[in-house]
């Protein structure tokens, strides 16, 4: 029988890979690019920075996105096939 929590990463893997990508968006971004998001998805980073920004962490929109690329390259990298991005496309293009 599988344990309980056999659905979350590893405590080493999820170290590893908030380093990774605290190194990369620590990198300053210098290519431009435009993101169409809808109005909930809008909504809902506009509330995660005051959210934050509350408890006295200063982030962005810019910043919570290149989180959130940098976190399914990661996995598309690491699991391929298995990836969320992988799975996702494969559901959107049923």
């Amino acid at each position: 029988m599988p344990p309980r929590n056999h659905a979350t990463m590893p405590p080493r893997y999820h170290d590893t890979i908030v380093e990774t990508i605290r190194k990369a968006v620590k990198e300053l971004g210098k290519e431009a690019a435009t993101h169409r998001f809808t109005v909930d998805e809008k909504k809902t980073l506009v509330d995660i920075v005051y959210s934050y920004k509350r408890q006295g962490v200063k982030t962005s929109e810019n910043e919570i996105t290149r989180i959130a690329v940098n976190f399914i390259v990661n996995d598309y990298r690491e699991n391929g096939q298995n990836s969320v991005l992988e799975k996702a496309l494969r559901a959107l293009n049923e």
